[in-house]
């Protein structure tokens, strides 16, 4: 697809915003770090978070998800769409409490989106601890398909342990790997490891150490280049010295270049949606790749350019004041050739939709126009308490469930001028794949049609498409394109 987004941007704003207005199919490659129990003031719901962490801050926070903040019309999305991911929520939601479930939700509706704008040679590298790592993996099992799970990755390094502590220290982070398809890039001799003095070969001759090389009594015996990677990392220590920012969130510069090298070559785009204190921006200059960061807080262009002018952190102390001096950001913005942008892309690449009544209306809404139960009431209102599958009348709206006429498998959509209400059995036998007619001559066939008057299917699409074309003219989004 057509990139609609200048290279070596920093989008200073919620990432959801952005992702959602990129191309499909534009990216090479996603490393990124999101957040994850690190004791930072932040709250979010699914359609968008707030940090108020900011560099200097002596405050420790909890991470604060609420589940009854999640984004209702994001949450339909999920269920709609991924009915796996919203299984998999909706576990997490019992097994490991709503907080987390609600984080999940908040980074689901990312990663969606991450999926879509990776090319089909594309990679994701997701940064995770184990306080939620084995629900992020099932949800990206979801979003990106088991059989495209590449590696979970075993960054090892040391810490200091607490005082009185009753437990092993917590000494690793997990990284996981999931390619866009099945042909993905992979640069194995840019990340070959050094072999350990005195290995042995598979005939147990012991090998010396020459060089970048390794020998057996004047021959070669082993790739000269290095071992083949393990997806464990034992090499590449914590933050140590100058590298360090101050922030809680930073990894090592070293972990993600050869992220970075691994997945992607000279000149690819290397996007990192929570770009914070900027390790992916700078593996990814350092090793000429095009690059785009995104990142909520006021101050991501002035940790960028600090970093990108090689300053150490007491002297990034030392000139703090000009975080907010925009006269010297906008000089340093333009002398490192950065493309700032509190504006997200538009995107140009969404098909016309189905219905032609719609499209000289408004060619693309980005979510729903109506929440799930706004659409049950409204059909409740003007069809009845009728399950459109079967004909039966329940005792009271409880027992109507919102489904589609056309499946989502088939194209359908989520709007008001796709659903039906149906009884429980109807619903379930019509699953995910089924339309409606096709339930319909079912249940005829079966003699579960009850003796009830039957919902007119066409009088009823023609009455939601007109509902629905007077709401997309009410909306603000039509107001937009009046003035553009």
């Amino acid at each position: 697809m057509t990139q609609n987004f200048p290279d070596n941007t920093l989008y200073e704003m919620d990432n959801l915003d952005v992702l959602r207005g990129m191309n499909s199919e534009t990216v090479d490659l996603i490393a990124t770090d999101p957040p994850f129990n690190t004791k930072r003031n932040r709250s979010a719901t699914a359609g968008h978070y707030v940090d108020n962490w900011k560099w200097g801050d002596t405050g420790i926070l909890p991470d604060q998800w609420k589940w009854n903040e999640v984004h209702p019309k994001w949450l339909e999305e999920i269920k709609d769409n991924h009915t796996a991911l919203y299984h998999t929520i909706d576990a997490a939601r019992y097994c490991q409490g709503e907080d987390t479930a609600a984080f999940l939700c908040f980074l689901s509706v990312r990663l969606i989106e991450m999926h879509r704008i990776l090319k089909e040679t594309g990679s994701i590298y997701l940064h995770c601890d184990p306080t939620a790592s084995h629900y992020i993996k099932m949800c990206m099992d979801a979003i990106f398909g088991k059989k495209n799970f590449r590696n979970e990755i075993v960054w090892c390094y040391t810490r200091m342990s607490a005082k009185g502590q009753r437990k092993l220290s917590q000494a690793h982070d997990l990284i996981y790997w999931y390619s866009k398809g099945s042909e993905w890039i992979f640069n194995v001799d840019q990340i070959r490891l050094p072999y350990a003095e005195g290995s042995k070969n598979r005939e147990g001759h012991t090998l010396n150490r020459l060089g970048s090389g390794y020998s057996k009594e004047g021959k070669t015996v082993l790739n000269p280049l290095g071992k083949f990677p393990e997806d464990w990392l034992t090499h590449i220590p914590y933050l140590r010295g100058n590298e360090r920012t101050g922030s809680p969130d930073q990894k090592p510069l070293a972990l993600y270049e050869r992220i970075i090298k691994a997945s992607s070559n000279e000149g690819d785009l290397v996007l990192d949606p929570f770009c914070g204190c900027a390790t992916t921006i700078i593996a990814a200059d350092n090793l000429k790749r095009r690059w785009v960061g995104i990142d909520r807080r006021i101050d991501a262009r002035y940790h960028i350019i600090t970093r990108l002018m090689g300053i150490s952190k007491k002297e990034r102390e030392r000139i703090e004041k000009y975080a907010t001096d925009k006269d010297w950001l906008d000089r340093q913005t333009a002398k490192y050739e950065i493309h700032y942008q509190t504006d997200s892309p538009m995107r140009t690449d969404q098909e016309e939709p189905a219905s032609p009544e719609l499209s000289h209306v408004y060619q693309h809404h980005l979510e729903p126009l109506h929440t799930h139960a706004e659409m049950h009431q409204i059909l409740i209102n003007q069809f009845g308490l009728t399950c459109w599958g079967c004909n039966f009348v329940p005792p009271d709206k409880r027992y109507l469930h919102l489904d589609h006429i056309i499946p989502k498998s088939d194209g359908g959509t989520n709007d008001i001028n796709n659903r039906a209400l149906l009884c429980q059995p109807c619903n379930s036998k019509k699953s995910n794949t089924m339309s409606l007619n096709a339930l319909r001559r079912q249940n005829r066939k079966e003699g579960y049609t009850q003796p009830n008057p039957e919902i007119n299917l066409q009088n009823a699409l023609a009455w939601t498409r007109n509902y629905l074309i007077q709401t997309i003219r009410e909306t603000p989004h039509q107001l937009r394109l009046n003035n553009m």
